[in-house]
């Protein structure tokens, strides 16, 4: 009996480890950046220029530039602007992490929580769901 508990604990073990890391992996890229993007939302802001990213020029519509950051593992924050010029996001990132996926003619949509990423062969613009 007792090698069953010690068995059935080393199984239970052992999958909640392999939970924890699928977890991580879900969450986090290689560098430790959550793919979450935390925003605030201000339908008065214009579109702004961040920086480059993998040969596209990426741009903020009616969000707040200064309030847009991602979470490191560490509980840290770190700016979009700062995870574009430290290149530790990648658009390949928010692909794979995106709740949806939409094709519109030449743009690719990328949708989140309250969120969405528009990308085409050149830019990528973040702005609010539209409804």
């Amino acid at each position: 009996m007792k090698k069953l508990i010690a068995l059935f604990l080393t199984v239970v073990c052992g999958l909640s480890m392999v939970g924890c890391k699928w977890m991580y992996d879900a969450q986090y890229n290689e560098n430790g950046v959550s793919h979450f993007l935390v925003i605030t939302i201000d339908e008065s802001q214009p579109k702004e220029y961040v920086g480059e990213l993998e040969n596209h020029s990426i741009y903020v519509e009616k969000l707040k530039l200064d309030e847009l950051y991602f979470i490191t593992v560490k509980a840290e924050n770190i700016s979009l602007s700062e995870a574009i010029i430290k290149k530790v996001v990648s658009i390949g990132d928010w692909r794979k992490n995106a709740w949806n996926i939409v094709k519109d003619g030449n743009v690719e949509i990328l949708r989140y929580e309250n969120y969405e990423i528009a990308v085409t062969n050149s830019d990528c613009t973040i702005r609010p769901i539209t409804k």
